[in-house]
């Protein structure tokens, strides 16, 4: 086929992706200390992380979870992933969340006690982000994800081995226009089937569950699955820099956001354009985080495994800080950038100091179980688009390098964080 790219090397670990991921991460940190205040720095922060971040980090979670359904098995990758996605969502959420919607509550509204919070003694409409998941809305994602991570494989699977996709993707070009009209198509029937046929039946979500959030990046979590499925032609082309998709895409964003064009200017407009916008400053990310983090990194690796910790703790520590330093919603960036790097400071020290040590606190908060040898990883998918050799059996291990005394040991570093349980063997 006249557009083919070199085959990429066996599936060694995609070290740059977790990079990306580690990154994306911890940017939630400075995404949630814009909620202290109104500062249009810190603001600007939290928009241009809603152009891509999220999006970004979903792309590369269905990657890698196309990756485990192939080293492991559709059935075995769905446990492993409940229960690593699970178990963490589970415990912060009883454990922390409480105090932190407390600590949330009073810095924004007149001060009520733990208990008459927790019994609804509140004013009537108060401020402050107060949705009882927080942060821990994108575990609930990627909950719903995983169950439909085998047949969204099986289905991928299928357009990959098309003979008009095929076609379709012979050379850079249309590999990109594929990518991009798959994104918006997917997209389209997503977010449209949800808001015509579900919201006028249910209304709005009496459970307060991030459905919308769910439906809204899933488009991208099925794109992550599918450059995995076709990796040794699309993730070649796909992860080059692509400076005038950019501009193009920005410009686009901004006619949309600015109202300068009518048709654009629609909600439908607005959202295809962040759409492409995402998908184009995804493939620069891509690019340039391939360059800069060809290989395995010690720094970049205990990062990416310190990022689900500070993301986890994150929020109850952004406001247990603001309040220790009789902070106020008035505060501006000076203020918010103190908190966030503290907020880093002490959520990485518990996970050093604390959260590595223990076993315990590692499975219930970082979903790490014990790895019981490398034996039955489990047959490939039946239904892959391009099968998968022999040597991508060992999976993203494949490529251990002598790690550090202080970082934990390379085993356990599995790129979704999911170690085999006991008692799913």
């Amino acid at each position: 086929m006249g557009g083919k790219t070199a085959p990429s090397a066996p599936d060694a670990h995609y070290h740059h992706l977790d990079a990306l991921r580690g990154i994306f991460m911890l940017g939630g940190v400075f995404v949630h200390a814009s909620t202290l205040g109104d500062d249009p720095i810190f603001n600007g922060i939290a928009y241009a992380s809603g152009l891509f971040r999220m999006a970004d980090f979903f792309l590369i979670s269905g990657f890698l979870s196309a990756m485990l359904v192939g080293k492991y098995g559709p059935a075995r990758t769905v446990r492993r992933r409940l229960a690593s996605v699970g178990i963490p969502f589970l415990c912060t959420l009883v454990l922390f969340n409480p105090t932190a919607l407390w600590l949330s509550y009073n810095f924004h509204n007149p001060d009520v006690s733990f208990l008459d919070f927790l019994r609804g003694h509140t004013v009537p409409e108060p401020v402050g982000e107060l949705r009882w998941f927080l942060q821990l809305w994108f575990l609930v994602a990627l909950l719903a994800y995983a169950l439909c991570t085998p047949a969204a494989v099986t289905l991928l699977s299928r357009l990959a081995s098309n003979s008009v996709y095929q076609r379709a993707t012979n050379g850079r070009p249309r590999i990109m226009a594929t990518i991009i009209a798959f994104a918006m198509v997917s997209t389209v029937l997503i977010r449209g089937g949800y808001r015509a046929a579900v919201v006028p039946v249910i209304g709005a979500d009496p459970l307060d569950l991030p459905v919308e959030e769910t439906l809204d990046f899933l488009p991208f979590f099925l794109l992550g699955v599918l450059l995995y499925l076709d990796r040794r032609r699309l993730l070649p082309a796909f992860q080059r820099l692509a400076p005038i998709l950019l501009c193009v895409a920005g410009v686009l964003l901004l006619a949309a956001t600015r109202g300068w064009v009518g048709g654009l200017s629609s909600s439908t407009g607005v959202v295809l354009s962040r759409t492409l916008f995402t998908i184009a400053i995804t493939a620069n990310l891509f690019a340039v985080a391939n360059r800069l983090v060809p290989g395995p990194r010690p720094a970049v690796r205990y990062l990416s495994d310190a990022s689900y910790t500070v993301y986890l703790f994150h929020y109850f520590w952004i406001y247990v800080i603001a309040t220790l330093l009789s902070f106020d919603p008035s505060l501006h960036w000076p203020q918010m950038l103190l908190v966030t790097v503290l907020t880093f400071g002490v959520t990485l020290a518990l996970h050093h100091f604390v959260i590595l040590r223990s076993p315990f606190l590692r499975k219930i908060f970082n979903g790490k179980f014990p790895a019981a040898g490398r034996h039955g990883a489990g047959r490939p998918a039946a239904a892959t688009a391009t099968a998968i050799p022999a040597a991508a059996a060992a999976g993203p291990e494949s490529e251990l390098t002598q790690p550090l005394r202080w970082l934990p040991q390379a085993g356990q570093l599995d790129p979704e964080r999911t170690q085999r349980l006991h008692w799913t063997l």
